[in-house]
C-alpha cells in the first residue's frame, strides 16, 4: 500500500461509518414508539391471548385504565378497558359511582399484594374503548360479590 492511498482509504472508511450511523439513527427514529402514557393504537394480539397488565385505575364512564406491552415489543401502551360481566350506568349515576369506587379498592389492593392481572379476549369497541375479561389470579373480577351486589342495591334505593 503506497502512502499516498492511505488517507483516501481511511477518508473511505470514516464516510461509510458516517452514513453508518446516518442510516441507523434514521431507522431508530421512524420505527420508535409512541409515547408509553399515551393511549396507542398498537395492533391487538390475538383475542385468545391472555395479557399481563398494569392497573391505572378506574373512571365512572365504566371503563378502567390498564398498561399493556405492546405485540410488536416491549414498550407498553395504555388502554381504556369495560371489564366484561361488570355492570354500568351513566357516569354521573350513583351506581357508577360506586362501581368505579370498588374497582378501584379492588384492583390497587391487588397491586400491592403482588397479585397477577391479566386482561382476556381484549377486543376493541366501537367509541374507542376495549373490553375484556379481568382476572386476577385467575379468579374473575366480575365475580366479586361486592360488585355483584351493586345494581341490586341500587334498584332498592329508586324503589
Amino acid at each position: 500500500m503506497s502512502p499516498t492511498s492511505a488517507p483516501s482509504g481511511r477518508r473511505r472508511i470514516e464516510s461509510a461509518a458516517s452514513l453508518l450511523a446516518v442510516g441507523t439513527s434514521l431507522i431508530g427514529a421512524l420505527c420508535a414508539p409512541a409515547a408509553a402514557d399515551a393511549e396507542s393504537s398498537a395492533p391487538l394480539p390475538p383475542p385468545a391471548a391472555a395479557l399481563e397488565a398494569e392497573f391505572g385505575g378506574c373512571e365512572t364512564a365504566g371503563w378502567c385504565r390498564f398498561r399493556i406491552e405492546s405485540s410488536d415489543g416491549p414498550t407498553q401502551s395504555l388502554r381504556r378497558v369495560r371489564l366484561d360481566g361488570v355492570p354500568y350506568a351513566r357516569s354521573d349515576d350513583a351506581l357508577a359511582i360506586a362501581v368505579r369506587d370498588r374497582l378501584n379498592a379492588l384492583l390497587a389492593s391487588m397491586i400491592h399484594q403482588h397479585k397477577r392481572i391479566r386482561l382476556h379476549g381484549l377486543r376493541e369497541l366501537g367509541d374507542g374503548t376495549f373490553a375484556a375479561a379481568v382476572t386476577v389470579n385467575e379468579a374473575d373480577v366480575a365475580s366479586d360479590p361486592t360488585l355483584m351486589e351493586l345494581p341490586r342495591r341500587a334498584g332498592d334505593r329508586t324503589r
